[in-house]
């Protein structure tokens, strides 16, 4: 048994069947290229209505909210490995997430004056 199997105080380690292998670097970078993707298409929808395209701007909410949710995701469930946790932790993020969205779209609303 060498040295990098035997935790601090010398005992063998065990993994559990609850326990994860970590996603190679390569899986790392594969999302850092989606989420800047994602991020592009967000600037590029941004200047869609300066571009001769106006009718468009009704949906720039809409488009924002789901690319934003869509990052958020990406980002809790691989860099903070919440997809490899408990499903109750999973569902803290994703109220939390409903929360901040509705707040948003509520201010957006107000300060717009569209009302429901």
């Amino acid at each position: 048994m060498s040295g990098h199997e035997l935790e601090a105080h010398g005992a063998p380690q065990t993994h559990g069947p609850e326990e994860h292998t970590h996603p190679s670097p390569r899986r790392y970078i594969e999302i850092a290229v989606v989420l800047g993707i994602i991020t592009i298409v967000e600037v590029f929808v941004l200047y869609l209505p300066n571009m001769g395209f106006e009718s468009f701007r009704p949906f720039l909410v809409p488009i924002f909210i789901v690319l934003s949710a869509v990052k958020f995701v990406t980002v809790v469930g691989w860099y903070m490995h919440l997809r490899f946790d408990e499903p109750f932790f999973r569902w803290i993020f994703g109220f939390a997430l409903l929360i901040a969205m509705t707040i948003a779209t509520a201010f957006i609303a107000l300060f717009h004056g569209i009302y429901f």
